[in-house]
C-alpha cells in the first residue's frame, strides 16, 4: 500500500477590487507575465488562467476583473465574470490593498463572498504589507477576520516583491480537492499568443494615457504571422479601439510620436515573451460605444 499523498487539483479564483494586486500575484506564483499590471484600475478584463503544476498538486488560478460599479456594459460583464468564477471555483482568494482603507466596498465584497460561498475554502491575502508599518497591519488582519471568521486562512504578504507566498501556496495546497490534474505539466496559461500580444499592446495604451481614454480603449488583432526559417519572427497587425474622434490624435501623438513609443514598448515586452523577432503594425480606428455595443464585446471577447 503507498504512503503516497493523493494528488490534488483545482480552479482558484483570484478575486479583489480593482488594483488589489491580483494581476501581479498571479505573475508572481507562475513565473511568467502572463496577466497585464498598469495602476489604473480595471486593467484585468478577461477571465485569465495560470497554471501551477508540482508534485503533489496542480492550482489553475483564475485572474479575475476588479469588482466595481460600472455605468457601462462592459463595466458590468467584467463584474459578472469575477462572480461567476467564483461560483465555479474550488477555492476563492479574497485580495484586499492594505495600504487603503478597508472601505463599504471592499467590506461588502468579503461578506458577500462569505455568506454566498460559505462551502468553500476561502483564504483572505492582505497584499502590499511591504508598504504599511506593521504594527498597523494587525488591526486589518482582526477586522478581516471578525467579516469572514470562517476563513480557511489570513496571509499578509507582498505580490510585488514575493514576500510570504509560501505560506499561500501552502494554505492552497492544503484546500484543493482531490483529482487528477486538468493540464499538462509544462502548461502555465491558457492564454493564446495571440491574446497576450493584444494585451501587451493594451497595456502600453493604458500607461501612455491618462483620465478616461484608457477604458474606452481596445486591442483587437487583425493579423498574427510567424515567419519560420533561419530568420524567424512574428508580424503582428493591431487595431486600438478608441470610442471618440477627439482620443484617437491623443493616441496617435505629435507627429505619432505616442503610438510609435505604445509599439515599442509592446514590441519588446513580446520579444522577450515570444523569444523571436517581433514586428508590430499599429493603427487607431475610432469606433463610438464599442463598451456598450454586445455584439462588438462578444467580437472582442468581452462577453460574461
Amino acid at each position: 500500500m503507498s504512503d503516497k499523498a493523493p494528488f490534488r487539483c483545482g480552479l482558484v479564483a483570484l478575486l479583489g477590487r480593482p488594483n488589489a494586486g491580483k494581476s501581479t500575484l498571479i505573475n508572481q506564483i507562475i513565473g511568467s507575465r502572463i496577466a497585464i499590471v498598469t495602476p489604473k484600475p480595471q486593467t484585468t478584463r478577461h477571465r485569465i488562467l495560470g497554471i501551477h503544476t508540482d508534485a503533489n498538486c496542480q492550482m489553475v488560478f483564475v485572474d479575475t476583473p476588479g469588482i466595481h460599479r460600472g455605468g457601462n456594459r462592459l463595466n458590468r460583464n467584467m463584474v459578472r465574470m469575477a462572480y461567476a468564477a467564483a461560483t465555479e471555483a474550488d477555492v476563492l482568494v479574497v485580495l484586499q490593498d492594505v495600504t487603503r482603507p478597508l472601505d463599504t466596498g471592499t467590506r461588502a465584497m468579503i461578506r458577500h463572498f462569505a455568506e454566498t460561498e460559505s462551502a468553500k475554502p476561502r483564504i483572505h491575502v492582505l497584499n502590499k504589507v511591504d508598504r504599511i508599518a506593521k504594527p498597523n497591519l494587525l488591526p486589518r488582519l482582526v477586522e478581516t477576520r471578525e467579516l469572514d471568521a470562517g476563513a480557511a486562512a489570513y496571509i499578509p504578504l507582498s505580490a510585488l516583491k514575493g514576500t510570504q507566498i509560501r505560506p499561500l501556496m501552502d494554505a492552497l495546497a492544503q484546500s484543493l480537492p482531490e483529482g487528477a490534474p486538468l493540464y499538462a505539466e509544462d502548461w502555465y496559461t491558457d492564454q493564446s499568443q495571440r491574446r497576450l500580444a493584444g494585451e501587451y499592446v493594451r497595456e502600453q495604451v493604458f500607461l501612455a494615457m491618462h483620465q478616461e481614454i484608457p477604458f474606452q480603449t481596445a486591442v483587437e488583432i487583425e493579423r498574427f504571422h510567424e515567419e519560420q526559417g533561419n530568420n524567424a519572427f512574428i508580424e503582428i497587425d493591431a487595431v486600438i479601439l478608441v470610442g471618440s474622434e477627439r482620443h484617437k490624435p491623443m493616441v496617435l501623438g505629435k507627429g505619432g510620436e505616442r503610438i510609435k513609443a505604445i509599439g515599442t514598448q509592446a514590441r519588446l515586452g513580446l520579444e522577450k515573451l515570444l523569444g523571436c523577432k517581433v514586428r508590430l503594425n499599429l493603427w487607431v480606428k475610432v469606433q463610438p460605444g464599442w463598451f456598450d455595443n454586445p455584439q462588438r464585446l462578444h467580437e472582442l471577447g468581452l462577453d460574461a
